[in-house]
This record gives C-alpha cells, structure tokens and sequence, in this order.
C-alpha cells in the first residue's frame, strides 16, 4: 500500500475542494481555522462517507456538513456513554439485589466460584484494578484477604460486570437479569465506541457491517419499531440493546433525564434538516434513531 503524502490544513482543504466539496456557507479560510482550532481532518472527512460521488467527486457535500455531523457525533456519543452509565449502575443494583436475596449466596463463595470458572480472567482483572486504584487503596487494604462481592463488584468495568452477570445468570436464571445477560455485549459495543470517541454517524449499513444473527429480543422491539429489516447491523443491534436496557433497568427519574438530551438532540439534527433530504444515508439513519428512541 502506498503511502499517503502529509498534508497541512491549508492543503488538506484544497484537497476536498479538488474532491466537490464546497464552501458555500463558510469560507476556505474559515474552513482552515475550524481544522486549526476545533476538530482534525481524518475525524471530520470521515463523514464523507455518507454522501455519494459522481466522476469522482462528492455530490452535494458542502463544508459546512462536514461540521454539522461532525457536531452531531459527538453530541449522540456524550449521550448514548451517559446513558451505558446509568446502565452499568442499574444492572449492578439488580444484581446486588439478586445476590443479597439469593439464600444460597453468602456475598463472598460467589466470587469464589468466578473466580474459577471460565469466567476468571475477568475476576483478575477486576482484582488489578482494585488493588491498583488511586482513590480505593484503604478499600483494597481493608478487604484484599477476602473479598466480597460489593467490593469488587465497585471496581468491575462494564466488560467485566456483564461476564459477571452471564456467570450469575448461568447459575440461576434470575428473570430480572435476562435482558442483560442477552443484551449486555451490545450495548458494550456502543460503550466502548463512545468511551473512545470513535465515530458513529458513518458506515452505519455497510453490507458487512451485519450480523448473521440477532437475538430474538432485538427481533421483537425492532419489529414494535418498525426497523426489522435493519436490525442485523451491527451499530442498530447495538443501540437497540443499550435503549432496551435503559428501559428494563434504569430509573423513571434517569430515564426522564436521558430524554430531554436526547429530545435536545432531536431539535438539534434540524438544522440542516432541508440539506439532507435527497440523502438516502443520512436520512435513514435518522429516521431509525428516532423509532429506536420511543422504545423509552
């Protein structure tokens, strides 16, 4: 593969420009400040994706666009990580009501038997963590002879609480914790994408972005959505999963809370609304987010 000569701001513009982008409502000097100041070429020309190319040039794609998905990204990450959270905190609580209600489960043979399962590498994990956090070390002190499971429990991340969770299901089959236990993996997808700011709004029905099978939970909220033939890709399983999850575990008064930012959202993704009428891409994501969002 050859390799890709470095260019600076003023050149990756003229760059997109030779390409069909346009600059019809901010400027090329503009453009430059906004790459200097606020967001970085690979990021921002990712989005590019969504638009078509006709002789080799991108048909309807203003710069302008680039800065508006580029905004709405981030604002959908902020909001989706904040509600993995609340999704996180709520599975531990049902989980901790679980155990602590659970006659056979003294608080500590539960992580003694993780720990031995196939599931035991999460259990170290965990344990590092612990043992190697900067605001717990009285905890880790106090408790690193014999563990209960609310101690470690604090420190899982939210990969290690869903092997918890499948481990705990596995044993008992709580009905409580059948939507994490089929749901969880998604969502960490969705989780992890954000975490790290990875992009959301492109490749969204790339052909080997699907699934060759979902569970049979995404099949029945997709189809009360009116999304079944786009619940085999990836990034709609996923969102289903996390949106499904917040409705079985969080709060009234969170999810009350997750709703005004997302409704703020909502109102925000007009602004270009009329631009992106004759893109297909764009148009039917959006469309699918706002079927996905009345699950709540």
């Amino acid at each position: 593969m050859t390799r890709q000569q470095k260019l600076n701001n003023r050149e990756l513009v003229a760059h997109l420009a030779s390409k069909g982008v346009t600059f019809e409502t901010i400027t090329k000097g503009q453009a430059i400040t906004f790459l200097d100041k606020n967001n970085y070429y690979y990021k921002l020309a990712s989005f590019r994706k969504n638009f078509k190319k006709k002789d080799g040039k991108y048909v309807d794609l203003d710069f302008a666009y680039l800065q508006d998905l580029a905004s709405l990204d981030m604002k959908i990450r902020n909001i989706l990580l904040n509600m993995t959270v609340n999704v996180e905190h709520f599975i531990k609580v049902e989980l901790s009501r679980q155990i602590n209600n659970n006659p056979l489960e003294d608080g500590y043979s539960i992580l003694v038997d993780f720990k031995q399962s196939e599931y035991g590498k999460y259990y170290e994990i965990t344990k590092s963590k612990f043992k190697q956090s900067r605001y717990q070390s009285a905890m880790y002190e106090k408790r690193k002879h014999d563990y209960p499971y609310w101690a470690l429990l604090e420190h899982m991340d939210y990969g290690c609480l869903i092997k918890f969770v499948t481990f705990y299901y596995d044993k008992y089959k709580p009905k409580s914790l059948k939507k994490a236990y089929e749901l969880g993996d998604g969502a960490r997808h969705i989780r992890n994408a954000c975490a790290h700011n990875s992009v959301l709004l492109i490749n969204v029905f790339e052909k080997n972005g699907k699934l060759s099978n979902v569970n049979a939970t995404i099949s029945t909220f997709a189809k009360q959505a009116d999304i079944l033939k786009y619940k085999n890709y990836k990034k709609v399983n996923d969102l289903i999963s996390l949106f499904v999850l917040a409705k079985a575990y969080c709060s009234p008064a969170v999810l009350s809370y997750q709703k005004q930012f997302i409704d703020e959202f909502l109102e925000r993704c007009k602004r270009y609304e009329s631009s992106y009428t004759h893109n297909p891409e764009l148009t039917k994501m959006m469309v699918i987010f706002r079927r996905i969002v009345d699950i709540l």
